[in-house]
Protein backbone atom coordinates (compact mmCIF):
# COMPACT_ATOMS: atom_id res chain seq x y z
CA UNK A 1 0.00 0.00 0.00
CA UNK A 2 1.20 3.24 -0.73
CA UNK A 3 1.72 5.37 3.07
CA UNK A 4 0.45 8.80 1.30
CA UNK A 5 -2.90 6.89 0.77
CA UNK A 6 -3.85 6.93 4.28
CA UNK A 7 -6.39 9.96 5.09
CA UNK A 8 -6.91 10.58 8.70
CA UNK A 9 -10.00 11.90 10.66
CA UNK A 10 -9.89 13.20 14.41
CA UNK A 11 -13.10 13.40 16.52
CA UNK A 12 -11.83 15.93 19.47
CA UNK A 13 -15.17 15.34 21.27
CA UNK A 14 -14.68 11.83 21.23
CA UNK A 15 -11.29 11.37 21.02
CA UNK A 16 -11.23 8.94 18.34
CA UNK A 17 -8.99 8.76 14.81
CA UNK A 18 -10.22 7.36 12.04
CA UNK A 19 -7.35 5.96 9.74
CA UNK A 20 -8.86 5.28 6.44
CA UNK A 21 -7.62 4.02 2.80
CA UNK A 22 -8.98 5.06 -0.56
CA UNK A 23 -10.77 1.56 -0.96
CA UNK A 24 -14.63 2.11 0.60
CA UNK A 25 -17.58 -0.65 0.67
CA UNK A 26 -19.67 -2.23 3.14
CA UNK A 27 -16.92 -3.43 5.83
CA UNK A 28 -16.47 -5.24 9.19
CA UNK A 29 -14.66 -4.63 11.87
CA UNK A 30 -12.51 -7.19 14.28
CA UNK A 31 -11.10 -5.70 17.87
CA UNK A 32 -7.67 -6.11 18.55
CA UNK A 33 -6.08 -4.50 21.58
CA UNK A 34 -7.58 -1.60 24.15
CA UNK A 35 -9.49 0.66 21.68
CA UNK A 36 -8.44 -0.44 17.94
CA UNK A 37 -10.97 -1.84 15.67
CA UNK A 38 -9.39 -2.96 12.21
CA UNK A 39 -11.79 -2.51 9.28
CA UNK A 40 -11.99 -5.22 6.46
CA UNK A 41 -14.02 -4.60 3.13
CA UNK A 42 -16.54 -7.73 3.34
CA UNK A 43 -16.11 -8.71 -0.29
CA UNK A 44 -11.95 -9.47 -0.40
CA UNK A 45 -11.16 -9.13 3.30
CA UNK A 46 -8.56 -6.60 2.56
CA UNK A 47 -7.97 -4.02 5.15
CA UNK A 48 -9.54 -0.82 4.30
CA UNK A 49 -9.27 1.12 7.93
CA UNK A 50 -8.45 1.68 11.25
CA UNK A 51 -10.81 3.11 14.13
CA UNK A 52 -8.49 3.98 17.59
CA UNK A 53 -10.72 5.03 20.45
CA UNK A 54 -8.97 6.83 22.95
CA UNK A 55 -6.56 8.23 20.95
CA UNK A 56 -5.25 11.11 22.61
CA UNK A 57 -5.53 9.49 26.30
CA UNK A 58 -4.45 6.09 25.53
CA UNK A 59 -2.67 5.68 22.48
CA UNK A 60 -0.85 8.84 21.98
CA UNK A 61 1.71 7.96 24.92
CA UNK A 62 2.17 4.59 22.87
CA UNK A 63 3.05 5.80 19.45
CA UNK A 64 5.58 3.69 19.33
CA UNK A 65 3.29 0.24 19.94
CA UNK A 66 0.53 1.40 17.33
CA UNK A 67 3.44 2.85 14.78
CA UNK A 68 4.26 -0.77 14.71
CA UNK A 69 1.05 -2.67 14.67
CA UNK A 70 -0.32 0.20 11.88
CA UNK A 71 3.33 -0.78 9.60
CA UNK A 72 2.54 -4.84 10.44
CA UNK A 73 -0.90 -4.45 9.03
CA UNK A 74 -0.84 -1.88 6.01
CA UNK A 75 1.90 -3.12 5.04
CA UNK A 76 4.02 0.40 4.94
CA UNK A 77 7.44 1.50 6.13
CA UNK A 78 7.03 2.32 10.42
CA UNK A 79 8.64 5.70 9.59
CA UNK A 80 5.08 6.47 7.06
CA UNK A 81 2.93 5.33 9.75
CA UNK A 82 4.48 7.47 12.39
CA UNK A 83 4.50 10.81 9.97
CA UNK A 84 0.90 9.77 9.24
CA UNK A 85 -0.21 9.90 12.59
CA UNK A 86 2.31 12.65 13.74
CA UNK A 87 1.12 15.29 11.31
CA UNK A 88 -2.69 13.56 11.08
CA UNK A 89 -5.38 16.40 11.77
CA UNK A 90 -5.64 15.07 15.31
CA UNK A 91 -2.30 17.84 15.94
CA UNK A 92 -3.59 20.78 17.20
CA UNK A 93 -2.13 24.55 15.60
CA UNK A 94 0.09 26.45 18.61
Amino acid sequence: MNPDSLHLRYDEGADVLYVMTPRYGPAYGEEDGPGLVWRYLDADHSLVGLTILDYEAYWRPRLDELVAMMADRFQIPASAARKALEQGPHKKSA
